[in-house]
């Protein structure tokens, strides 16, 4: 995965889940510490707060509809870094590690029901026995 798509899909993680209640403070942390970094690379040598207030729209822009909100912070981003830094990069995998762990998002499995789908689990090590008729 590119860096920046990476990057905003933790943003995306962390819109979703670090705002609520059920948050542990080091996601919450890790999920404000990205989003200044972010800010501050936004800014990058030109340190205006024309520039700032834009950065802080987008991300409340995502805070409140992270889906919606995903293609233009991606589209955005891509036009302002080449590359994000090594910092982005570390706190954003820190994010994810830290959502995974306090099962906020899961990149293990991908279902697909249907509707004659019967004894059906999701997760691992799991034991069921079934008798279907």
């Amino acid at each position: 995965m590119e860096p920046i798509s990476m990057l905003v899909g933790a943003l995306v993680a962390g819109a979703s889940s670090a705002l609520k209640d059920t948050a542990n403070q080091a996601v919450k942390d890790t999920y404000q510490g990205l989003k200044n970094l972010v800010i501050e690379h936004w800014k990058s040598d030109i340190d205006t707060q024309a520039n700032e207030i834009e950065a802080k729209m987008f991300l409340d822009n995502l805070e409140s509809d992270p889906e919606g909100f995903k293609k233009p912070l991606e589209s955005k981003l891509n036009k302002i870094m080449l590359e994000p830094d090594t910092a982005l990069i570390e706190r954003a995998q820190q994010l994810e590690k830290l959502l995974k762990e306090a099962g906020f998002i899961s990149k293990n499995y991908y279902v697909k029901l249907g509707d004659s789908n019967q004894g059906v689990q999701i997760g691992n090590s799991n034991t069921q026995t079934n008798n279907f008729k």
